[in-house]
């Protein structure tokens, strides 16, 4: 079960001794046993016994402000992830939550974990809510504490909010100024594996339908679906001004190329806006929030 901020309590996490002063949401890091089974058991029925342990996968939701030592480790995964992420990108931390006075009734420490997941929320420009990020992680080890009486303490300064309508798109010099929506996307790796970068999947209004769609016949049917025409992109999260210069972080796109080009359905006798889907792969991601770069 998550373990939410109630109004009566307070949650906090902590990555390699920093706090995630946007948190919103912490589940995971129990025990799961490994069972086997047989028919040695009588008349040949199954019998079950362990066969060793392991941590569940702990996972968290955050808004933008996660806070210098979950920002480095998000980071440094997304680089990690090209090569392998290996232990490369490992990290320790402390999720803890505490009555309504503020004082610790639980903790778990964890150590030498990796991330595994990054996910980003669907982007909706007609949207209200806040922009949450997900992410999960595997650690080697994990203890478990009770109640300390220890306070939880001020998080520190949060950045500005982020909702998940203020943002915008850049993809090469095709016109992105209409990109109404794009869908959440989650980059993975396994702790020894290589990353999966996910693809991008863009609802654009059919306005700038001429231009994609030329652009699309170059790549799929004129053959110029080569690396040296793969596009670098972007997608910049803005506060509340929807300015440039009120860019509070942006997640980088790198060789970029079309996947899939297409009208979407639409339902006769609506107002709905006519517009067309395009899906992208992405070779390699890369987050940046200003507050952090400091």
């Amino acid at each position: 079960m998550a373990l939410t901020t109630p109004t009566t309590g307070r949650i906090s996490l902590a990555i390699d001794g920093v706090a995630v002063p946007g948190l919103k949401q912490f589940s995971g890091l129990g025990a799961e046993g490994v069972v086997v089974q047989n028919n040695s058991g009588p008349g040949g029925l199954p019998k079950k016994h362990m066969a060793g342990f392991k941590w569940t996968p702990g996972r968290a939701s955050t808004g933008i402000a996660l806070g210098k030592g979950l920002y480095g480790w998000v980071k440094a995964a997304l680089a990690a992830g090209l090569a392998g992420a290996g232990t490369a990108a490992a990290r320790d931390g402390a999720f803890k939550s505490a009555d309504a006075n503020g004082k610790v009734q639980a903790g778990r420490a964890f150590s030498n974990a990796v991330l595994t997941e990054f996910s980003v929320p669907a982007l909706d420009a007609s949207s209200r809510d806040a922009g949450l990020f997900d992410f999960a992680f595997e650690a080697d080890r994990v203890s478990w504490s009770g109640a300390t009486g220890e306070a939880i303490g001020p998080l520190g300064p949060v950045p500005k909010s982020w909702l998940k309508s203020n943002f915008k798109v850049s993809i090469g010099d095709l016109p992105c100024a209409r990109v109404a929506q794009v869908d959440a996307f989650t980059w993975r790796c396994a702790a020894a594996a290589r990353a999966t970068v996910p693809d991008l999947c863009l609802h654009i209004s059919a306005v700038d339908y001429p231009a994609w769609q030329a652009a699309a016949r170059k790549w799929f049917i004129d053959g110029g679906s080569l690396e040296a025409n793969e596009m670098q992109g972007r997608i910049s999260l803005l506060g509340a001004t929807l300015k440039d210069s009120d860019e509070l972080g942006a997640i980088e796109l790198y060789n970029v190329g079309f996947k899939r080009f297409d009208h979407e359905a639409a339902t006769p006798g609506t107002e709905q806006v006519a517009r067309f889907t395009v899906v992208l792969y992405v070779e390699r991601m890369a987050l940046s929030i200003k507050a952090y770069e400091a």
